[in-house]
């Protein structure tokens, strides 16, 4: 696919958005009535409610929140006590930081647990104003709506597995004035009436042992539209001190026009209170009774 054609891709996402807010319609209250009924309840129709909250931070530019990610799954073929199975998943994405709030609906397909495509959409709000930019140059408040198709792909080679992910994202801001809109999450300064943008993020990571990966990750977004990109990039480690805990802490270099080139610390923690059916949450669910299993 060429991801350098604006209005192809502006297509390929708003097909894929809008299937996304149909399937929103359609399951929406089924998805709400799965994650109040009893697990075994949704087990009995084949579904696997998910839930898992993080704490997101860095400290160049300075910021933090935090994700409640509820969600419903459905095994399409195989056993997910194995790798080789494919599912469904729609899910709902809440992030807050008191003072950035952003809420939105999400539907993936993985033919195969390691490689699958998502779709999506959500709308936020920002009252900060943050020190550290021009806020007379660019609009830093204010809603901010975004569409994404997002490609996954993960594998592993004895002790050494890695991840890949690409997204194209379409961002729209709402503000009256007439100054570039700069994107906290991407940290792109694009076009008040739309932009469309590209991030892509590979990992590598090496086990040393059960509860500990060291390795590098790299994250590099750019806007199609007009010039511009942000990219962090340095070593990484992640630890698993118990199943249901994860720590992902790095630091490395955080450079683009926007935020000029400093050094930056990251984290991301995060609690996995219901595995979901994604690869990732593999060896959580074969500790977690009743969650793992064949379809019907």
């Amino acid at each position: 696919m060429n991801f350098k054609n604006p209005i192809r891709m502006h297509a390929v996402v708003s097909i894929a958005t809008r299937q996304v807010k149909l399937k929103f319609l359609h399951f929406g209250a089924l998805f709400w009535a799965l994650l109040a009924a009893p697990l075994s309840h949704a087990n009995d129709l084949g579904i696997h409610p998910d839930f898992k909250m993080s704490l997101n931070g860095r400290t160049y530019p300075v910021g933090a929140q935090i994700a409640v990610l509820p969600g419903a799954s459905k095994l399409l073929w195989g056993d997910s006590n194995d790798w080789k199975y494919g599912y469904v998943r729609l899910g709902l994405n809440l992030f807050t930081s008191a003072v950035v709030n952003r809420a939105g609906v999400e539907f993936q397909v993985f033919p195969i647990s390691i490689l699958g495509v998502s779709a999506g959409y959500d709308s936020g709000v920002r009252n900060f104003v943050p020190k550290w930019l021009d806020c007379g140059m660019y609009a830093c408040t204010g809603r901010v709506d975004r569409r994404y198709v997002r490609l996954n792909l993960f594998g592993a080679v004895k002790k050494v597995s890695f991840s890949l992910m690409a997204k194209f994202e379409e961002l729209k801001g709402f503000q009256t004035v007439n100054k570039p809109l700069f994107d906290e999450m991407s940290l792109l300064a694009v076009r008040m009436t739309g932009e469309n943008t590209i991030t892509y993020s590979p990992a590598v990571l090496y086990r040393l042992d059960d509860k500990t990966q060291v390795g590098f990750a790299s994250l590099y977004a750019r806007s199609l539209t007009t010039p511009g990109y942000s990219h962090l990039y340095g070593p990484v480690v992640n630890w698993n001190p118990e199943p249901k805990l994860n720590a992902l802490m790095g630091f490395g270099l955080n450079s683009g026009p926007v935020a000029h080139s400093a050094l930056c610390g990251f984290f991301m923690l995060s609690y996995n209170f219901l595995p979901s059916l994604a690869v990732t949450d593999l060896a959580l669910r074969k500790s977690s009774p009743g969650v793992s299993g064949s379809p019907d």
